[in-house]
This record gives structure tokens, sequence and C-alpha cells, in this order.
């Protein structure tokens, strides 16, 4: 891969992946994208599949057998939308918000680890950099978060 920035990126990102992987996920039986929606689910409480699927570009099989073993882990909890039959929507159980918390410590501890010797001014700058490249790329702008 010939360009530095985009190499960088998902070298980091896969880092991100092996360390989280190691540490947390594969102790605790998290496979797949078991903690995507986890982390989604803690910051939006009731999402629907479909909102995590379009979130992250995720297939819709891959989030429902997902959410399937994080309910029979009693992590999660999954009732029917009201409105739309179809959809389901997640809630995350006490365990599920404890392992919740677990991931997003690891997270913090990773992206101490990531910005060590930058300044909080370059850090800023960067996110500022990543959220447009992240705004040229995905049709949706993420949500809010708490």
């Amino acid at each position: 891969m010939k360009d530095p920035v985009l190499s960088s990126l998902l070298r980091i990102n896969r880092q991100r992946i092996r360390a989280l992987r190691n540490d947390v996920l594969t102790p605790n039986q998290y496979v797949g994208i078991m903690h995507l929606i986890v982390l989604y689910t803690g910051n939006h409480p009731g999402a629907s599949q479909e909102e995590i699927v379009n979130f992250f570009a995720l297939d819709k099989t891959s989030v429902a057998r997902g959410a399937r073993r994080l309910e029979e882990m009693n992590h999660l909890r999954r009732t029917q939308d009201p409105s739309n039959r179809r959809q389901y929507q997640l809630f995350l159980t006490p365990a599920g918000e404890k392992m919740r918390e677990i991931i997003e410590c690891a997270h913090n501890s990773f992206q101490q680890q990531l910005a060590g010797g930058i300044s909080d001014e370059d850090w800023a700058l960067l996110a500022s950099l990543l959220q447009r490249l992240e705004k040229n790329i995905c049709p949706d702008p993420p949500p809010e978060q708490p």
C-alpha cells in the first residue's frame, strides 16, 4: 500500500483489534463483532440491529448472529419493536454493561498508549482531520456520543 496515511490507520486498527481480542474478547468468549454490538447498544439503548448494520457497514446475518449469541450469554436483551414486528430493540443487561465497561477501559488504555508523546493540540487536530475523512466516505454522520 503506497498511501502512508491509510496504511498507518489500518496498521493501528489491526493492533487495536489484536490487543482487544487477546486481552478482553477471547477470555470472555466474545467472537466476531459482538463487542461492536455491545458498544453501540451501550451508547444507544433500544437501537435496532439495522442501525448497527448501517453504522458499522456490517452484514445483517453477522449482527443477528452476534446479537443472538449475546442474548444467550445474558449480555443483551432483544425485544420486538412494537412499531415494526420484524425488528428488535437491543438493550444491555447488567452483565453486558459490565462487559461494555471492560471493553471501553481497554480502548482507553490503547488510546493512551497511542497518544503517548502527542500534545493535546495535535491530538485535537488529528481528530478533526479524521472526522473530515470519515465525513467524506461515510453516508451518515455518527450519532452524538453521550
